[in-house]
């Protein structure tokens, strides 16, 4: 699933989106299309991965459904897995076929992001112990601290899909953290979505940190926890470094592949703390 989000990535990123036209799911009318553009390669590479990964993701819904009928946390993983891979399938679809606004676009890598931090939570609970389950005894006001925090996350990552789907990751120039040499930017231009995203991402920081120092205060016998929101600190961090690394490399497309994957890693990371709360 990480290896198809980086694909996804890279699509956006190299602008192949439309290297097969308005065809779906033949490329051109063809399977495997002859001379093909290298932008045409991205995107039916793309498709193929995709198409295999969504494949495996209903063949493990169903194993893991039919292992633990009993488990609700299964059953409700196992129906996301399947439902987010596919919304996304068919939204990469329409986009192709019909032309789509930034903003639907931006949705998706956020329903990609979901099912695949369903996969990983079913991963997870396969290897745990029935007789020592993952659970986090916190207070209801943290509880609901977690909650809203993964929530305002998937706020964030679908304002940095907006950034790359409006072409607005060089909307502030080559400066960090001023945007064009002030911190205010003309709404519904490229500079002010690219700002609106740095603001948010500034937010999920300071918040995450906060919730880093709860978690340690209050919470140090509990190790999932701590570790938990260790781990998110860390990569909150590096996607900021990452983040601020892509204005000043001018969106060179490693550092850009290594900003989604370090966000995937937090998304993650945020769904295990969600879940393990969730379960008291």
């Amino acid at each position: 699933m990480l290896l198809v989000l980086l694909m996804g990535a890279v699509v956006t990123k190299t602008g192949s989106g439309d290297g097969c036209g308005n065809s779906w799911p033949l490329c051109y009318g063809e399977i495997l299309p002859t001379a093909p553009k290298l932008e045409t390669i991205i995107e039916v590479s793309h498709r193929f991965v995709s198409a295999w990964l969504g494949l495996l993701v209903i063949i493990l819904a169903i194993w893991a459904w039919r292992r633990d009928p009993h488990r609700k946390e299964i059953k409700i993983l196992a129906g996301s897995a399947v439902f987010f891979i596919i919304l996304q399938g068919l939204l990469g679809a329409a986009a192709v076929i019909w032309s789509q606004s930034s903003a639907v676009l931006a949705s998706h890598f956020g329903f990609s992001l979901v099912s695949f931090a369903s996969v990983l939570l079913i991963a997870i609970l396969s290897f745990e112990d029935p007789n020592r389950p993952f659970i986090a005894k916190v207070s209801p006001a943290f509880k609901k601290n977690i909650y809203w925090l993964f929530a305002y996350l998937y706020a964030v990552v679908y304002t940095g899909a907006l950034v790359r789907h409006t072409g607005s990751s060089m909307g502030c120039g080559p400066e960090f953290p001023l945007c064009n040499g002030t911190i205010f930017a003309t709404i519904g231009s490229q500079a002010s979505i690219h700002l609106l995203h740095r603001i948010a991402a500034i937010v999920l920081f300071i918040w995450i940190v906060y919730a880093w120092y709860h978690a340690r205060k209050y919470y140090s016998d509990q190790k999932a926890v701590t570790k938990g929101f260790q781990f998110a600190l860390l990569f909150v961090i590096l996607q900021g470094v990452s983040g601020a690394l892509i204005v000043y490399s001018n969106l060179n497309l490693f550092v850009a592949l290594g900003h989604g994957l370090i966000i995937s890693f937090l998304f993650g990371t945020l769904s295990y703390l969600a879940l393990i709360v969730y379960r008291k």
